[in-house]
């Protein structure tokens, strides 16, 4: 009977050095052997934002896991954080001004850090969701992400305009 066999490899911070190419694309050393580009993947993308990061390489193979970023030399730390901050960017909703439903899909006007956005997200139930107990995700057709990091503490409008979509 053949079994899987779920194995992580912690990489060591001190063998860990990543930089960046003229092209600005992320690119690894480990235990000083070029590894070429890689991305960088969280865990656990809202609750520990430099902690358990995942070195993948291009071909999607895990090369394995940082435990804390923090722990890298400065300069691979700054690049690692930089990378994760591009590929996880998610604009703060601070207010909803109106969501309409036109034939199954939802156009929102909104204020995004400090500015007017307008978007629209298709199937609401599937693509509005909470992260953690209290931090709500949006997701647009365009595969753009946008957050609502303290639901409770949003405007009262804002509120009553989502409340019907999360249930």
């Amino acid at each position: 009977m053949k079994t899987d066999k779920l194995s992580i490899e912690f990489l060591n911070p001190e063998n860990c050095v990543f930089s960046f190419n003229d092209n600005g694309f992320l690119l690894m050393k480990l235990d000083g052997e070029n590894i070429g580009r890689v991305k960088l993947i969280r865990t656990y993308p809202y609750t520990l934002k430099d902690e358990y990061i995942c070195v993948h390489n291009l071909d999607d193979k895990e090369i394995g896991i940082i435990r804390d970023l923090n722990t890298l030399d400065k300069d691979s730390c700054e690049n690692a954080k930089k990378e994760l901050e591009n590929r996880y960017y998610c604009p703060t909703v601070t207010s909803i001004k109106s969501v309409k439903e036109r034939m199954g899909h939802f156009y929102f006007e909104t204020i995004v850090d400090g500015k007017e956005k307008n978007f629209t997200v298709r199937d609401i139930t599937r693509n509005m969701r909470f992260a953690t107990s209290d931090t709500l995700l949006i997701f647009d057709m365009d595969g753009n992400r946008y957050v609502i990091p303290d639901f409770e503490k949003t405007e009262p409008k804002s509120k009553r305009l989502l409340e019907p979509y999360l249930y």
